[in-house]
């Protein structure tokens, strides 16, 4: 019984993890379109090409973060 438990435990945890993949991987997107749309980064004026290759960065990063938690919901329900 005291298996059991575990297996179920950790699979809630993996679901979290999941989620929290999910949820960043939103946040570096909306970072990624601020940064395309205003070229600033706080008090910090960036140069278009900056601004281009950071928000670059940060979009495939966040897509690669939504990706990989999608994979992992997946995994974790079969």
């Amino acid at each position: 019984m005291a298996s059991e438990d575990l297996n179920r435990k950790g699979t809630n945890w993996q679901r979290v993890r999941a989620m929290q993949h999910i949820g960043m991987g939103t946040v570096y997107l909306i970072i990624a379109a601020l940064l395309f749309w205003v070229k600033t980064f706080g008090t910090i004026e960036l140069s278009k090409g900056v601004a281009y290759a950071l928000g670059g960065l940060l979009l495939v990063y966040g897509v690669f973060r939504i990706w990989r938690g999608i994979r992992d919901l997946k995994n974790n329900t079969e």
